[in-house]
């Protein structure tokens, strides 16, 4: 089952979310480090599609290499202009900030434009990469350009493919119990408590399009009653519309970074498996 990487990268200014600007140390990231991060996920040489502004095309392309690779530049002020200012009437209203603890303020899905909306593009990423014929593989992911903090997360794998399933939408949750209804939802987007990553999603490209599609409503919605949140508020609005559209699976108590290592066929399958797999390969 090989799988294309769909991934994206847009300087939000995160560089001077710093301690002496009034943020949470945690929260501070640079270009160069999302970069350095960026550079373990590049070593995979799974096809990858990777979404970015003008400025930042060449980098990537160099960090690929030889590797096969289309990079597209889009600028998100243009196209999203509208979104944001939505975005940013929500964040500032009494009416959405009441509903928040004076704690969970200072996370950036709660005042950051930018971080929701490049939050909230991950499936259209993958549909525009779908739509433009650069998805020629069973099964697509998208994984966060930072996802890779250090080369172990890839747990030495070099090409990673995996025999998910071709009809539902694969997430990776870190908790293993939460009870998916209106309310729990509802309390999680306002607490920011997490139970899907966003980090990693996997489907068949036709899944990939009902998600973006299912996505899309959920956002609508959640305009509509004033609320705005980053991806994991929408995965959980997705998975209570419809739930027998996904299929999730658990990779331990706050274990973000553990998807390589749990779900990549080369480094789950017992000897004779590979061997069953190298003979098939060579039509053995």
């Amino acid at each position: 089952m090989s799988i294309t990487i769909i991934t994206a990268f847009f300087d939000i200014g995160r560089g001077n979310w710093s301690v002496e600007n009034g943020h949470p140390s945690y929260l501070q990231r640079t270009t160069e480090k999302y970069f350095k991060y960026f550079s373990n996920l590049a070593q995979l040489e799974n096809d990858m599609v990777i979404f970015t502004s003008t400025d930042h095309v060449e980098k990537i392309k160099t960090i690929r290499g030889n590797k096969p690779t289309t990079v597209i530049d889009i600028c998100l002020d243009e196209k999203f202009h509208s979104c944001k200012k939505m975005i940013a009437e929500i964040q500032q209203s009494e009416d959405f900030k009441k509903n928040i603890s004076t704690e969970q303020l200072k996370n950036p899905e709660y005042w950051s434009v930018e971080y929701v909306l490049i939050n909230n593009l991950k499936s259209y990423f993958v549909k525009k990469a779908i739509k433009a014929g650069l998805v020629n593989s069973p099964l697509a992911a998208w994984v966060d350009f930072g996802y890779c903090r250090n080369l172990k997360t890839l747990n030495k794998i070099k090409v990673w493919d995996f025999s998910f399933s071709l009809e539902k939408v694969h997430f990776f949750s870190i908790r293993k119990i939460f009870t998916i209804n209106e309310k729990s939802v509802n309390y999680a987007i306002f607490n920011n408590q997490p139970f899907i990553i966003g980090g990693v999603i996997v489907a068949a490209p036709e899944k990939w399009l009902s998600f973006s599609n299912l996505v899309y409503r959920c956002q609508i919605d959640l305009l509509n009653q004033n609320i705005v949140d980053d991806d994991q508020g929408i995965y959980l609005q997705a998975l209570l519309k419809n739930p027998e559209l996904f299929e999730i699976h658990y990779l331990g108590e706050d274990q973000w970074f553990d998807v390589f290592k749990k779900f990549d066929d080369q480094n789950n399958l017992s000897f004779t498996g590979r061997l069953k797999r190298m003979m098939r390969y060579f039509n053995v």
